[in-house]
């Protein structure tokens, strides 16, 4: 009986221990590229039940091609020069943090964007649950709006 009453708070002890949490550690941030000189950003916005399919293409003239690729319909246009101003500031003035864990997330939309210019390129997926941790929020939501704008 006194060996159980030793063996057991040990044995507790110890199972106990594997159980601590260990916290994740702080995501690091990273400056998307300045859009200087020749520069191109695409955005493939996909998934949610509808299995969406589009994408946008803009480059450092402001002219801009947007697809929808279920629809089978491709669209180009050309950015105001304010419109071109504020993006190449929004995205020259954001910093991007990589998701902290492995997310699951069924029928959500995803994000895939691509930053290519002067400086080294920059891709990032994000979907619905990490884009705001990730910080390319208004980046997404301003290339979706020209997105909705051309294809309704």
């Amino acid at each position: 009986m006194i060996r159980y009453s030793i063996c057991l708070p040990i044995l507790s002890a110890l199972l106990l221990s594997g159980c601590v949490s260990i916290p994740a550690p702080a995501p690091s941030q990273t400056q998307l590229p300045l859009l200087q000189g020749e520069w191109t950003i695409k955005m493939i916005h996909s998934g949610g039940i509808m299995g969406l399919l589009r994408t946008i293409e803009i480059s450092s003239d402001g002219s801009y091609v947007v697809m929808d690729e279920r629809a089978g319909r491709t669209e180009q246009g050309q950015l105001s020069p304010e419109e071109l101003a504020s993006l190449v500031m929004r995205v020259s003035s954001m910093l991007y943090s990589a998701a902290a864990g492995p997310y699951s997330c069924a029928d959500c939309f995803i994000y895939d964007i691509e930053i290519f210019g002067a400086e080294k390129p920059f891709t990032a997926r994000v979907d619905d649950v990490t884009l705001e941790e990730s910080g390319l929020g208004p980046l997404v939501t301003d290339l979706r709006a020209i997105i909705d704008r051309e294809l309704g």
